[in-house]
């Protein structure tokens, strides 16, 4: 079986290698990957396979490629680092995927799993009844008013100077997040920008204190269930406070702002998405009478 390196233009891997006649490909960052877990680490990603022979010669060449690159462990699916595209879908049940969430065929984790990796960690999906759980932030909202703290919608017409604000609490929030890797601004201002359009002021709460932010939840319809003409959930994406005891209880607040423009905008269900199995927005969730309804998983192999 002839496995052959790939143009990398127009992508971020360094590698790109590919089983011929397009039956699997894979990409591998090893240059910008993330730090940890005893050595460094290498990523594959952008995987694709049309069968599990495949699929296992072309994981096996990736991971001999990140070996003789000086890793010490493998970590996939993971476009290079956890601000791009990462994570297996593998409990999926019935419900189509959602907005901006991951999606691949159930048999890709099985023949990495045969490949020889193994569950590095785990996430999950909930849904919720927005309105039915809804837990008492009056004595919090009084402290954090107090505390200088004041919630507000996005404003759209400083969109890039909003998002450098976002960026900064991001930064510092998820820099003990596990595998986190450092991002420049100008990354991630191009990473949202896109958004632009499907971004609504009311569905994207800040929380500032001062002239600087402290925290923002980020929430948006899902796009994917409009598309197909069926009701939509409305989808809490992501969720950043800075590490301040000041600030505790803001995640709570600032998700309870946001699911209350969505009930006011008529949606009806919400969508806590992706969140790691041991972090503690988790705790959120079960405040608002979150139910599972989808599971991830990132896998690693030792090189």
């Amino acid at each position: 079986m002839k496995i052959e390196p790939m143009e990398t233009r127009g992508t971020t891997a360094d590698e790109i290698w590919a089983v011929e006649g397009g039956r699997a490909r894979v990409g591998l960052w090893y240059e910008q990957a993330p730090e940890g877990m005893g050595g460094r680490v290498g990523c594959l990603g952008g995987f694709e396979a049309r069968d599990e022979a495949a699929a296992g010669w072309v994981l096996e060449k990736g991971c001999a490629r990140l070996r003789e690159m000086g890793c010490a462990m493998a970590v996939g699916p993971m476009d290079g680092n956890t601000w791009r595209r990462h994570r297996w879908v593998t409990d999926r049940r019935e419900r189509p995927a959602f907005f901006m969430e991951p999606c691949n065929p159930p048999e890709w984790p099985v023949w990495w799993a045969k490949a020889g990796f193994d569950v590095l960690s785990r996430y999950s999906s909930s849904r919720i009844q927005l309105g039915e759980m809804r837990p008492n932030l009056k004595a919090l909202e009084r402290r954090l008013t107090a505390e200088g703290v004041q919630l507000r919608p996005l404003a759209m017409a400083r969109f890039e100077e909003e998002l450098g604000g976002i960026y900064q609490v991001c930064i510092s929030s998820f820099s003990k997040n596990f595998l986190y890797t450092p991002l420049d601004r100008e990354s991630f201002v191009g990473m949202y920008a896109p958004l632009r359009e499907v971004i609504q002021s009311e569905f994207v709460w800040v929380a500032g204190n001062g002239d600087e932010l402290c925290g923002f939840v980020f929430g948006v319809p899902d796009v994917a269930a409009q598309q197909r003409g069926e009701e939509a959930d409305f989808i809490v994406k992501t969720l950043a406070v800075l590490p301040d005891k000041r600030w505790a209880g803001l995640g709570s607040l600032l998700v309870d702002r946001v699911q209350q423009s969505a009930m006011d905008a008529g949606f009806r269900h919400g969508i806590h998405a992706l969140q790691r199995e041991t972090n503690p927005s988790l705790r959120i969730t079960d405040r608002f009478g979150g139910q599972r309804m989808r599971g991830y998983v990132l896998m690693s192999k030792v090189l």
